[in-house]
This record gives structure tokens, C-alpha cells and sequence, in this order.
């Protein structure tokens, strides 16, 4: 065990030192150029943890993709979020459905799969949208666009301290542009492989005078799936296995010039997309077919509208409210013969105040806030043998502060308390239940975070954190027993030292992070074949487990129009004990490869002509607790390329090819819940190709 560890960091380190320790989205100080453009980099302002600070006093492992660094992506053929950060340290994303695996840990939390809707949900992170926390239908189904998004910032470890509930394994915090009072509009079109298209458009400006502006964008993409259903007896019936998403988003910001400081936004957004359950072959998995007589697929809907206000008065002091409402209309749908239908219908309000004062600047600098949110779900599965039928309500509460006092010039400590409160309310019946569910249970925790930061230069800073991490707890049913069995809260200590650095006059940045997570009561997913086309599925709790490894990133600009970009991640897991399956002690977490490596680079060979490539690879892993070697993957390496050519300013087109050496691996396996005997494997999409034009005007 010491040794493989000791074999990772060596690998790591190595990559890092070949690579100058860069990587676009781990700290990507905008990185990667346009065409046309050379590249800069500017200052990343992380916005996630409540307080505005430079990534250089930021302690938490943070990864950034900015601004510049998405429409690199963009014009590699990147449309979601999870496609953008795929090259982030320690994080995993096994299918092209669901939620990614950060430094071990499921995001989409211990209940998946159908017996989320059974139990219902409690993720270990999510994606915040301007303030909008997606629920678990959005988070694994939705694809959330990455057109006209200014920032997406990846928190790896517990972020409950700043985000509260289900934010133990980190967070994804993705900022949209905003309206803005000079005009400005962009574009993007294109086609690509398995019938891929989108259709991409931005609007700002000002609507009246130089205080209330604008902005409208609209984002639609969709592709066919790259799996063949061979079955001849294969039911598409009221289900849809292509993939589409559009998002449509508007904004208006009113900042009066004759009250200074006032600044008002209202967002109002809307989504509608599908999704296949999963995109997954049978063996032989590079084959890319699949013997299933259906698949079920999922349409979603949400409309979200979030209302900011602000106030900053002239000490510094900056008083916030923002207050959010959203609609979710799910649809799950099967072969007739099958499944019928299931619906969602959910509703979210959630409200926070804050108050910030001072800056990094300052002797002392903070925040404090509350933070209330409630939402309820109706929920409906109509199966080949009757109704299942639930109604789920939650209601999260906390209170948070956080203070930083520069003790020198040099020395900064940071410290964060928060006090959450949540309750879990579930009831209802179902056909695969021997009983009624009625769950009703309060979590409560006290959530401190504490931080050391020396400057050994204004460019260097070390430090050492240690903050507390929670999930709440939950209920799962055991679908071979037809029992209901509640899971205790999830609670973990994490220990980091890190060291962020800008050198070479500024053209070299590196971050680093170590860490050891100490895990009480980890919730995980328990499923066994009990027989054919039958199993053994639950959530539960291990009383003891931990975890620990590293994250390297950085960005090197070589030359004006050259930019290396990298990273490194290692990670080990580990079960230590768990009473009600001791066969599992000592095994390593699922979906949790022990490194990571990627490479990237951006030139601009003229003013116009940009030509990027980047590799990435994944050690191999288990894709179930029990570790069984049926269910591992192998190591795999994908390669992508891309090129543009600016005309000007108002149009550049461009082409890539992604996965250039057609890597088709397994990502994740499990027993088929379809085909008796069979093997799911979701795999690497195949070599694709894609053209596009994107400007603007």
C-alpha cells in the first residue's frame, strides 16, 4: 500500500515537474488564447466561498475554468459543465449521465439509480447556478450549458463551512455573465459526429440610459447516442436515447447612479432537456453495442428565477440578499410493457442575507450570512405492478460566519464557523415496500473551519487547513427485502497543507494541495445479484474510512503566443471498518482511480491561427465497494486536438477531433438490470469530429 502511494506521488510529481505544474481549469489564470489573441494572464477572483479573494489567498483546493479557458473548450467541442472540468484533479465523471466522483466520493450521494426516486436523495455536492443549487434531476440529468458562463469554480473536499447541506465532497459553483452597458453580442454554430449540433447566441446592453442593462442568451445542443441497439425487439416507444439540452437565460441589472453602491439583478432561466438513464455497451464494450429491449430516458424541465440586491456602503461594508424560486418537471420514461411513468414535480425557494466588510487588503476582512431553504416534491412510478407514490420535503437552515485577521504582513489566519440544521421529511408507499415510508428526521452540526496562510513573498504563500465536513443522513429501501433502513449522518475532519505560486513574472502559476480526510459514518451504496435480473441494493454506513492524496496544477505561458497547461491528481481510499459488511474492510472506494495526469497546449501560430491539444489519463478502479475484479476498469488515455482561424473579430471557425486514437474503455461496470447475465459498460465516446464558426458583433 506504501508503495503504490509512494508510486503515484513519484508519478505526479514527475508530470508536474515536465509540465511546469500547469493546468488551464486547476488555475488557469486565463490560460488558453483565442485565436487571434495572445494570451494574458489575469486575476482569478474565487466568488464561491462567499468572499471575494484571489486564488493566491484561497486555501481550499479550488479549481478554476474561466472565461477564456471556455471558449477553448467550447471550440474543442465542450457543451457542459461536466465536459468542462473532466481535466480537473480528482475528479471522475464514469458516464456521460450523472454526477462526477470527487476525491472518492459519489457527488450524486449513496442512493442512484431508481432507488434515488424510491428513497429519495442526499447528494454530496451539486452545481450552484448564480445561486441556484440544482436538485439531484438537474445535477444528473440536465447537462448544464456552459454558454456565456464567466467562471466555473471546482471546490475539491468538504465545502459545507460556506455552501451547508450536501456540499461534504466539494462544490461546482458556476457564475453566468452579466448584463453589462456597453453592447455586446456573440455566436456559435455546429456540426459534429453522431448527428451533433448547436446553435449558440449572447445579447447585452443597456435598456434605458446608464442604469438598467440587459442580457438574453440562448444555448441548444444535441446529439444521437453513440450506442447501437442491436436487439430487433428493442422499444423506443415513448422514450428518447438522444441527447438535446436548451437553456434560454435572462438577465436585467439596475445599478441607479443616484444611489451609489444599489445594484439590483433579476435572472429568470429555463432548461429542457433529455437524457438517456445511461450511455452504456454490452461486452465486447468497443463494439458499441448494446442487446437491451429498452432503455428508459428522462425529460426535464425547470424554470428558476433568482432576485439580487446589494448595498455597499463607503467603509467597505456590502449587504446582500438574494432570494431564488424554481420549478422541476421530470419525466422518466420506459417501454410500455415495462415501466410506465415516472413524474417529479418539484418546487425550491431558498433565501440568504450576508454581510461582508473589508478585503484581503484589510487587517481584517469577513463574513456572515443565514442561509433558508425549502422544497417539496410530489413524486409518482407507475410500474408493471402498481404505484409507487412519495412526498418529499426539505428544509435546510444555517447560520455562518467567517472572519481572516492578518497577524503580519505576511501571516494571515483564517477562521469559519457555520451551524446547520436540516430536516429530511419522507412518506409514502410503494409496491416494492412492505410497509409505508414515513421518515422524518432533524440533522443538526456545528461546522468549523480554521486556516494558516504565510507569505514567504508576495508571490509565494503556504498554509495548512482544517475544516469539518457533513451529509445529512437519509433512508434507503432494500430492494431485495422490501424493507426501509435509515442511514445515520456522514461526517469527515479534513487536514490540508498547500501552496499556491506565481513566478516569472507572473507567466508560471502553480497550486498544490495534500490532503487526509478522516470519514465517520460514510454512507455508501451497497448492490449485489441476488440471482438473475435480481438484486440487493441499499445504502448504508461504514463507521470508519478515509482518504488521502494530492491535486498539482498550473499554467505556464512558455512564450507570448504559447501556453502549457497540466496537472496531476493522486488519491488513495480506503474502508477501515464497516460492521455490517466486514468483507469490505480494507477495500478501496468505488470509482476512485489512484492518479491522474493531463497535458495541454495552446499556440497561436499567427495572430489568427490557433492550433490546441491536450491528453489526459486515468489509472484504472473499482466500480463497486466490494472490488470485485469483474467490475474493474482498466487505465485509459484520451488525446484531443483543435484548430481555429479568426477572420476578425467577428467570426473565427473552427474544427477538432476528440479522442483522436478512438480509446474505447470502460468507465464503469455493473450488472445488467435489463439482459440476465449481461454487463453494463459505459465507455469513452469514440473518436468524433466537429466544425463550427462562433464571434462576435
Amino acid at each position: 500500500m506504501t508503495f503504490r502511494l509512494n508510486r503515484y506521488l513519484m508519478l505526479g510529481v514527475s508530470a508536474a515537474a515536465l509540465t511546469g505544474l500547469s493546468q488551464t481549469s486547476a488555475v488557469a489564470q486565463g490560460a488558453a488564447a483565442t485565436g487571434g489573441e495572445t494570451t494574458e494572464l489575469d486575476m482569478i477572483v474565487i466568488k464561491g466561498e462567499k468572499v471575494a479573494r484571489s486564488i493566491q489567498n484561497t486555501a481550499s483546493s479550488v479549481s478554476v475554468v474561466t472565461d477564456k479557458d471556455l471558449a477553448r473548450k467550447s471550440k474543442q467541442g465542450a457543451s457542459s459543465v461536466a465536459e468542462a472540468v473532466s481535466d480537473v484533479p480528482n475528479v471522475v465523471l464514469t458516464d456521460n449521465v450523472g454526477a462526477p466522483v470527487i476525491r472518492g466520493q459519489d457527488t450524486q450521494g449513496p442512493n442512484t439509480g431508481s432507488i434515488a426516486f424510491l428513497s429519495g436523495t442526499v447528494p454530496r455536492a451539486t452545481i450552484n447556478v448564480d445561486g441556484h443549487y440544482q436538485n439531484y434531476f438537474e445535477y444528473v440529468f440536465a447537462g448544464t450549458s456552459i454558454w456565456d458562463v464567466d467562471s466555473i469554480e471546482v471546490f475539491r473536499g468538504p465545502q459545507t463551512t460556506s455552501q451547508g447541506a450536501n456540499a461534504i465532497a466539494g462544490a461546482i459553483v458556476v457564475n453566468t455573465k452579466d448584463p453589462t452597458f456597453a453592447p455586446e453580442a456573440a455566436y456559435q454554430a455546429e456540426i459534429g459526429s453522431y448527428g451533433q449540433k448547436r446553435a449558440s447566441v449572447a445579447l447585452s446592453g443597456p435598456l434605458y440610459e446608464d442604469q438598467l442593462a440587459g442580457r438574453l442568451a440562448i444555448d441548444y445542443w444535441g446529439r444521437g447516442t453513440f450506442i447501437d441497439y442491436i436487439n430487433s425487439a428493442f422499444v423506443e416507444d415513448t422514450t428518447d436515447t438522444d441527447f438535446s439540452s436548451f437553456n434560454a437565460r435572462a438577465k436585467l441589472l439596475w445599478e441607479p447612479p443616484e444611489i451609489p453602491g444599489l445594484s439590483a439583478k433579476f435572472t429568470y432561466s429555463h432548461n429542457d432537456t433529455n437524457r438517456p438513464t445511461q450511455e452504456a455497451a454490452f461486452a465486447p464494450y468497443d463494439e458499441l453495442e448494446n442487446t437491451a429491449s429498452s432503455l428508459p430516458t428522462w425529460d426535464q424541465k425547470t424554470d428558476t428565477g433568482i432576485f439580487d440586491l446589494s448595498y455597499a456602503f463607503e467603509n467597505g461594508v456590502t449587504l446582500y440578499n438574494q432570494t431564488q424560486y424554481s420549478l422541476s418537471d421530470v419525466h422518466r420514461r420506459d417501454d410500455s410493457a415495462r415501466y410506465s411513468a415516472a413524474d417529479i414535480y418539484q418546487k425550491n425557494f431558498s433565501n440568504e442575507n450576508r454581510v461582508t466588510f473589508g478585503s484581503e487588503e484589510d487587517v481584517l476582512s469577513g463574513v456572515v450570512g443565514a442561509y433558508y431553504a425549502h422544497t417539496t416534491a410530489d413524486e409518482a412510478l407507475v410500474s408493471f405492478n402498481g404505484l409507487s407514490s412519495f412526498d418529499d420535503t426539505k428544509d435546510n437552515f444555517g447560520l455562518y460566519s467567517e472572519l481572516s485577521y492578518r497577524l503580519t504582513d505576511q501571516w494571515t489566519l483564517t477562521g469559519g464557523l457555520r451551524y446547520q440544521r436540516d430536516q429530511v421529511q419522507r412518506s409514502g408507499n410503494s409496491v416494492f415496500a412492505s410497509t409505508d415510508l414515513d421518515y422524518d428526521e432533524t440533522f443538526q452540526e456545528v461546522l468549523p473551519k480554521l486556516s494558516l496562510a504565510y507569505a514567504v513573498t508576495p508571490d509565494f504563500t503556504v498554509g495548512a487547513l482544517v475544516n469539518r465536513g457533513y451529509n445529512p443522513g437519509g433512508v434507503s429501501i432494500n430492494t431485495f427485502t422490501g424493507e426501509w433502513l435509515d442511514y445515520d449522518k456522514e461526517t469527515l475532519w479534513n487536514y490540508e497543507l498547500f501552496t499556491r505560486a506565481s513566478l516569472l513574472d507572473d507567466r508560471l502559476q502553480l497550486t498544490a494541495n495534500v490532503f487526509y480526510m478522516d470519514i465517520k459514518n460514510a454512507q455508501r451504496w451497497y448492490s449485489v445479484q441476488t440471482a438473475p435480473a435480481t438484486f440487493e441494493a441499499y445504502a448504508l454506513n461504514a463507521e470508519k474510512a478515509h482518504a488521502y492524496g494530492l491535486e498539482l496544477g498550473g499554467s505556464f505561458e512558455v512564450l507570448d503566443n504559447l501556453t502549457l497547461t497540466g496537472s496531476a491528481g493522486v488519491l488513495r481510499t480506503e474502508i477501515d471498518e464497516m460492521s455490517e459488511l466486514p468483507a469490505y474492510e480494507g477495500n478501496e472506494f468505488q470509482q476512485s482511480p489512484g492518479y491522474m495526469l493531463s497535458f495541454g497546449a495552446s499556440w497561436d501560430i499567427t495572430e489568427k491561427w490557433n492550433l490546441a491539444a491536450d491528453i489526459r489519463h486515468l489509472d484504472g478502479y473499482y466500480s463497486d465497494d466490494s472490488n470485485s475484479a469483474v467490475y474493474a476498469t482498466d487505465a485509459y488515455t484520451i488525446a484531443n486536438v483543435s484548430t481555429s482561424y479568426a477572420f476578425n473579430d467577428s467570426m473565427q471557425v473552427y474544427g477538432y477531433v476528440k479522442n483522436i486514437f478512438d480509446e474505447r474503455s470502460a468507465t464503469y461496470l455493473k450488472a445488467s438490470r435489463s439482459v440476465p447475465g449481461q454487463t453494463d459498460g459505459s465507455i469513452t465516446a469514440p473518436r468524433t469530429f466537429g466544425i463550427g464558426i462562433r464571434g462576435t458583433f
